[in-house]
Formats: structure tokens, C-alpha cells, sequence
């Protein structure tokens, strides 16, 4: 009974029961007693029953294994990274003391350009950069060298042609071992510079997980390499910043409710911190013309 009733999302009253005397009758009376879902709570369960279903793909089952030697050589590389983009692009960045200490969460940066994660990346301490992946697509990774260089950077690869369940999956694996996913909620890099329209997966992932989003607004990458480009275009100012991890809200259910309210949140603090560091950069230029 029990299990038909999480079935059907039904519940029979016990005075019922003693009137039941089939299978069939049983079933019935379940679904008789099922309240119609309605959209929003069809949605959340679904969410629910892919989370539950966990991924076979090899390299996200890789997640769970430790790789201390690679993680270690692949931070040095990183770390040099973070030199040269000193040096060549003046490299500055504000608020890397509100990151947590310690995964899980997941890093929302605005896609500026194809240098973006390595710019995130390089400015991790250990004990983050240790647990970081993201996900990224076929286009770029599918085969070959790049598929063994995605297998190295704890890149996911997933077909964008087809639907997102496999990359929500395998972010959600990664999460709920300790990882920290870094994951672009506009999906694509932007076409002018600004922060365009955020997608839900983030607050999705965060509000079916409990775990915190970090907001991170990134400038002047676009003016360094734009989309539409095949590499640098020239050597300009990038601007980094971390806001406060925002937390999905103690007592909500995951709904599109919380999924519109998160998202939007994201949004505004990313938008807001990105604006600043374009004023900034405006304010910079203009004291450097006099």
C-alpha cells in the first residue's frame, strides 16, 4: 500500500480499506485518492526523480575518486595563469574572502569569453581548486586531444543538442560529494560584453541540493578575446569579483517559485557587481586621459 501510495501521490483513509477486497479495487481507490499535480509540482518531482537516478557516465564517476597528483600539477598550472593574466591583462580581483572554505557549492560567473574559467580557476586556494569541475560542450571537447584535455581539467562533456538532464545529473553528483562546480548560468558567452538572460539550472541544482551559489562578475575578458574571434584580440584590463554565497531558503520546497526567486537574485548581484566594475574601469580611463 505504502508503495503505491508514493506512486500515485495518493492517500487512503483506513476506513476505506476494510471495502477493498482486489488488487484492482486497491489501485483505484489510490488514484482516486491522488490529488492532480499541478505543473509546478510535476516539475519538482521530476528534478527529483533525475537527481535520484545517478549518472553511469565514466567521467562523472570520476568525480568521486581523488586525483591529488593531477589536482596538484594542474594548480601550478593554474597559478602561473594567474601571473601572466597579472601581468598582461592587470588582473584585479575583490572578494575572494567570501568564498567558502570548502565545497559543496556552485561558482556563477557571467561568460565573458573562452578565457573565463581559467581566469576563475587560477584564483582558487587549494582546498577549493582541489574540488573543482565544470561542464562543457561536445563542440569543443568531443574528441580527440581536447577530449583528453577536458578528462584532465574535470571538464563534463554533455551534447548540446540534446537535453540537459545528463549535465544536471552530473552536476549533481559532483555536489553531493563535496565538489565545487563552476557553471556559467547564462549557458553561452555574450555577445557584447554584458550579462545576459540566467538560466535556472544553478538555482535548480542548488535548491534540490541545499547548497550555496557564489555570484561572480567578471570584465573586460570580452574586450580580450569576443566571441566571434578565433584568439586574442588585444590585451586590455580584466576585473574579478565574489559576492556573498547566496542559500537557498530554509523551509522552501523546490518549486519554480524558488527556482524564479533564486535565479533572479543571481542575477541582480552578478548584473549589479558586473556595473560596478564597468564604472570603475570608465572612472579609470577618464583620470588616465587628463
Amino acid at each position: 500500500l505504502a508503495a503505491l501510495e508514493q506512486e500515485f501521490g495518493g492517500n487512503i483513509d483506513e476506513s476505506r480499506l476494510a471495502a477493498i477486497y482486489t488488487v484492482r479495487e486497491l489501485v483505484d481507490a489510490v488514484r482516486e485518492s491522488a490529488r492532480p499535480l499541478t505543473p509546478t509540482a510535476k516539475l519538482s518531482t521530476g528534478w527529483q526523480a533525475i537527481f535520484a537516478e545517478e549518472s553511469r557516465d565514466p567521467d562523472v564517476l570520476a568525480l568521486g575518486r581523488e586525483r591529488k597528483f593531477s589536482a596538484a600539477v594542474l594548480f601550478l598550472i593554474f597559478r602561473l595563469i594567474q601571473l601572466v593574466a597579472r601581468d598582461l591583462f592587470h588582473l584585479k580581483v575583490s572578494g575572494l574572502d567570501k568564498l567558502p572554505a570548502q565545497g559543496p557549492f556552485i561558482l556563477c560567473p557571467n561568460h565573458q569569453s573562452f578565457i573565463d574559467p581559467f581566469l576563475v580557476g587560477s584564483l582558487m586556494r587549494w582546498t577549493v581548486f582541489r574540488e573543482m569541475f565544470s561542464v562543457g560542450t561536445s563542440e569543443i571537447f568531443g574528441s580527440g586531444l581536447m577530449r583528453r584535455v577536458a578528462r584532465f581539467l574535470r571538464i563534463i562533456i554533455v551534447d548540446p543538442d540534446s537535453n540537459l538532464i545528463p549535465a544536471m545529473r552530473a552536476g549533481a553528483y559532483g555536489l553531493r560529494r563535496g565538489r565545487v562546480l563552476m557553471l556559467f548560468p547564462e549557458g553561452e558567452r555574450t555577445i557584447d560584453g554584458a550579462p545576459k538572460v540566467f538560466k535556472k539550472g544553478a538555482a535548480i541544482l542548488a535548491s534540490h541540493l541545499r547548497v550555496p551559489l557564489v555570484p561572480v562578475a567578471i570584465a573586460g575578458a570580452y574586450q580580450v578575446w569576443p566571441r566571434g574571434k578565433r584568439f586574442f584580440v588585444g590585451l586590455y584590463p580584466v576585473k574579478l569579483a565574489f559576492g556573498d554565497p547566496i542559500f537557498p531558503a530554509p523551509g522552501w520546497h523546490s518549486d519554480e517559485e524558488e527556482y524564479a526567486q533564486i535565479t533572479a537574485e543571481l542575477a541582480r548581484r552578478v548584473l549589479d557587481m558586473w556595473t560596478r566594475l564597468e564604472l570603475d574601469d570608465r572612472a579609470t580611463k577618464g583620470e588616465a586621459a587628463y
